[in-house]
């Protein structure tokens, strides 16, 4: 197993009021356990505010957890420091869901994408040029880009300059938080699918976050549903048969659009219930 999450809980402390020095704990996380293997896609699907972004923030280190554990090929990444921390956020790398905020503006693309060449390798200017122009290529943008700057380009270009950045390092696991939420269609099936062919080609497991079901169900081997800080639910959709037992998830599933009639057929998707012992198509 790559990473490994024990029972994790995560509290925010909030003012009961603006005259008040007493403070509430609100839950954004609770009791959450999974893992992710080697080499495979996992999604997180929920509805915004159910926790999917506050986990991404805690699996990477951006946040301390209020209780629980994450283990990252075997050690508790709660005693990384220094250079152990160092190594860990280079083979783990986030991306998340405003590719322009996540770019300096005033740096270019050239600059953008050698900075993390230079914090953990010591290359001259033609080396890091060569592996940069390797790794543009295979994200499919174009090398002239590299003089320009964030705000010239279009928001699938910018994601794809944040999806090369990550992939300079050669993560183990690239976690993708609503990475194609802001794209247009044709956009989002674009990096869909070049995540898909990444993740064969770099053999990295991908933690792919969204709250649309119809997104994560194209591109995941497995699906984990959370709802109101809670994993209610994990699908293993390998096989293209989604066995569902939690209402929640029935929702989800019941609001993807059929594009075509002869599609109900394809993509089984069976609701099974605990009281008969007994299986339901949705389809």
């Amino acid at each position: 197993m790559l990473m490994e999450v024990f029972e994790l809980n995560k509290y925010y402390k909030k003012s009961i009021s603006l005259m008040s020095r007493d403070e509430e704990l609100i839950m954004a996380l609770s009791d959450v356990s999974f893992g992710i293997k080697h080499n495979e896609i996992v999604g997180i699907v929920g509805e915004s505010g159910c926790g999917k972004s506050t986990l991404s923030r805690q699996l990477v280190k951006l946040e301390n957890l209020t209780s629980g554990k994450i283990v990252f090929q075997g050690e508790d990444i709660k005693k990384f420091r220094g250079s152990k921390l160092k190594t860990f956020r280079k083979n783990c790398q986030v991306i998340f869901q405003d590719a322009m905020s996540s770019l300096n503006p005033s740096f270019t693309i050239r600059d953008i994408l050698s900075e993390p060449l230079d914090n953990h390798y010591n290359l001259n200017r033609a080396e890091k040029h060569s592996i940069i122009k390797v790794m543009l290529e295979r994200v499919r943008l174009k090398e002239i880009i590299l003089d320009r700057f964030p705000k010239t380009l279009s928001g699938g270009e910018r994601q794809r300059v944040n999806i090369c950045r990550a992939l300079l390092l050669e993560p183990k696991l690239l976690i993708c938080d609503e990475i194609v939420s802001n794209l247009d269609v044709l956009a989002q099936a674009s990096i869909l699918q070049l995540l898909k062919e990444l993740n064969r080609e770099f053999k990295m497991s991908i933690l792919f976050i969204s709250h649309d079901i119809g997104v994560v169900k194209y591109i995941c081997d497995r699906i984990m549903v959370m709802q109101a800080g809670k994993l209610v639910e994990v699908i293993d959709s390998r096989d293209g048969t989604y066995r569902i037992t939690h209402p929640y998830t029935e929702q989800l599933f019941a609001s993807l659009p059929v594009t075509h009639p002869d599609n109900r057929a394809n993509n089984s998707i069976l609701i099974y219930n605990h009281t008969d012992n007994q299986e339901r198509s949705l389809r």
